[in-house]
């Protein structure tokens, strides 16, 4: 009953830190159409998934924590899955870069693609997964 509970109210907290980030997501693209700057908005909605990964991995952590052993790097995982995921997570800043201050950025297909990647739930899951993976890789 006692380790239910446990993950139980950090369920409730990562469902309440989800809550108040979509509210602030929210609050942050009306703020993006009055200004027509919607760089926050944008950086964001990269930035928070990995958050929400890191908040799924910290009630093992903690657990980890507690145990007094010698802590050890995970390089083969921060490798096969960190270094994709993060590469994913980072195309659509590197693609609005080079579609701003570039003469590619002419180009249509930088915009779709940029439109695509950023609107997806591809780009979503993998700042998850690398948020989870950055927690992951230290273990006891």
């Amino acid at each position: 009953m006692k380790r239910f509970m446990y993950y139980f109210v950090w369920v409730l907290f990562i469902g309440f830190v989800c809550y108040l980030g979509s509210q602030y997501y929210m609050s942050l693209k009306s703020i993006a159409q009055e200004t027509f700057d919607n760089k926050l908005s944008f950086m964001y909605s990269l930035v928070f998934p990995v958050i929400i990964g890191m908040l799924l991995k910290l009630p093992v952590l903690v657990k980890d924590i507690k145990q007094q052993k010698k802590w050890t790097f995970d390089w083969v995982k921060l490798l096969a899955i960190g270094a994709p995921t993060f590469f994913i997570v980072t195309s659509p800043v590197l693609i609005y870069l080079i579609w701003t201050y570039t003469s590619f950025g002419k180009h249509s297909i930088f915009e779709d693609y940029l439109i695509i990647t950023i609107s997806t739930p591809f780009t979503t899951a993998a700042g998850i997964v690398l948020g989870y993976c950055l927690l992951d890789i230290l273990k006891k």
